[in-house]
């Protein structure tokens, strides 16, 4: 069962999701890029407590303008704290995950295991720049050189998808495998609720997020304790597969799925597989 709450914090508001009771050992779910707190299935008869945040100005959290990472991933920790939670076992979905990757840096003593699904490299690093897609190379660009644009960028971006959300999910589902479209088509309430939270605020939330995402940074470096899990499709077209390459030069991979035919949102219909493989940890 699903509990929406919210923490105040400096005057604002952040929002969040759990499933089941506080535990001092949690997941903790970062969704992806143009997704939002509730972007995850509810698991079949598990008992993990499964929080999950709403990023500054999505959903019912408030809006943050230039955020950096850090400054929202102190605030998670914090709320978590004041929950008595000791660990937690990180799963993130494409940009989520490199937000989980970046919480496991800064907080590695909290960290049981890292599950990085579909999942997004660093993207502004001396190391990875030339291997960043070119979506992200633009908007990149337009976060960081084009502050003006980029506001009135993803505010067109949020009213057509608010105008037009069939037209567009429609446009979604075609780079979709057949496991991902009908788990989608089972789901259509919840996959949608989950879009419009994220282009809440006149898609300033999307704005914000992007800025953060693209700051420049050295370097993310994860401790060896700390194991990490990694699932991707190899149709994947969102996020390329080659992208596992450099986590296993980085990171200690502990298990590599390459799920063959699935593209960006495998962990939808894999979602029982994945929370499986964490509860083991």
């Amino acid at each position: 069962m699903f509990q929406k709450e919210t923490a105040s914090i400096n005057g604002k508001q952040l929002s969040f999701i759990r499933h089941n009771d506080w535990s001092d050992d949690i997941i903790l779910f970062f969704h992806g890029f143009t997704g939002s707190k509730e972007y995850f299935p509810e698991p079949e008869g598990d008992d993990n407590c499964i929080v999950s945040f709403d990023r500054p100005g999505v959903g019912e959290s408030s809006v943050v303008e230039y955020y950096l990472m850090e400054d929202f991933l102190k605030n998670v920790y914090d709320v978590l704290k004041s929950h008595n939670v000791r660990f937690v076992r990180l799963v993130g979905h494409s940009a989520g995950g490199y937000y989980a990757q970046v919480f496991a840096q800064m907080f590695p003593e909290a960290v049981k295991s890292l599950s990085l699904l579909s999942s997004m490299i660093p993207l502004n690093c001396p190391d990875t720049k030339k291997i960043v897609t070119g979506q992200w190379k633009f908007i990149s660009i337009l976060s960081l050189k084009a502050k003006g644009f980029s506001r009135s960028y993803f505010r067109k971006f949020a009213s057509n998808i608010k105008k037009d959300y069939d037209k567009q999910m429609a446009e979604n589902l075609k780079t979709l495998s057949e496991p991902e479209r009908d788990f989608v088509k089972a789901n259509q309430d919840m996959i949608k609720n989950a879009v419009i939270s994220a282009v809440a605020n006149d898609g300033a939330g999307v704005c914000y997020d992007a800025y953060a995402l693209c700051q420049k940074r050295i370097k993310v470096e994860i401790s060896e304790n700390i194991p990490v899990y990694i699932w991707h499709g190899t149709a994947d077209t969102t996020v390329p597969i080659s992208f596992t390459e450099y986590f296993k030069s980085e990171y200690n991979i502990k298990e590599l799925h390459k799920i063959e035919n699935l593209g960006h949102m495998l962990y939808l219909p894999y979602w029982n597989d994945i929370i499986k493989e964490i509860s083991r940890i």
